[in-house]
């Protein structure tokens, strides 16, 4: 027995059973699956039929899978045409995806494959002020309150696309 076994999860968690491997005969748990109502990620670009391309490196498939329902945002929508997955990339059909919205640099501070790295001294920034209540009601009266997009692309990235 690997894993849960002799832990205090089997005491505290209900939903986690004991069963018979098939295939080895083995003692295992198992655990529902998550079904979580939404999935909410960000991606690299997407056609305009709604089909996908994000990175492989991200837990993202799994969540657009496991959600009843996925919201995707992209750096870009392009032609059917030019919707093929590089190296690092993984397709995501538009039938588990429900709505697709252009975000150009929707994933700042953080970084987007391919198209940008993270911006350390925003994310910096963002972690100092967080580390209190009144410094991160400061950053969000700076960066996102009462902003556009526009406007917080221009403070957090000295660009507006």
């Amino acid at each position: 027995m690997f894993g849960f076994a002799g832990t205090d999860y089997e005491k505290v968690r209900g939903d986690f059973r004991k069963v018979t491997d098939p295939y080895s005969g083995n003692e295992i748990f198992v655990v529902p699956a998550i079904r979580p109502d939404w999935a909410v990620i960000h991606a690299i670009r997407a056609d305009g039929n709604g089909n996908v391309v994000c990175s492989a490196l991200e837990a993202d498939r799994l969540a657009v899978l496991a959600a009843r329902q996925a919201i995707v945002t992209v750096e870009e929508v392009v032609p059917a045409e030019n919707l093929l997955a590089r190296p690092g990339e993984i397709f995501l059909s538009a039938l588990h995806i429900d709505l697709v919205v252009a975000a150009p640099l929707g994933a700042h501070p953080a970084g987007c494959v391919h198209s940008y790295g993270i911006d350390r001294a925003h994310m910096e920034e963002y972690l100092a002020a967080s580390k209190t209540a009144e410094g991160f009601s400061e950053y969000l009266s700076r960066f996102v309150l009462g902003k556009t997009e526009e406007e917080y692309r221009e403070l957090a990235c000295g660009k507006a696309v």
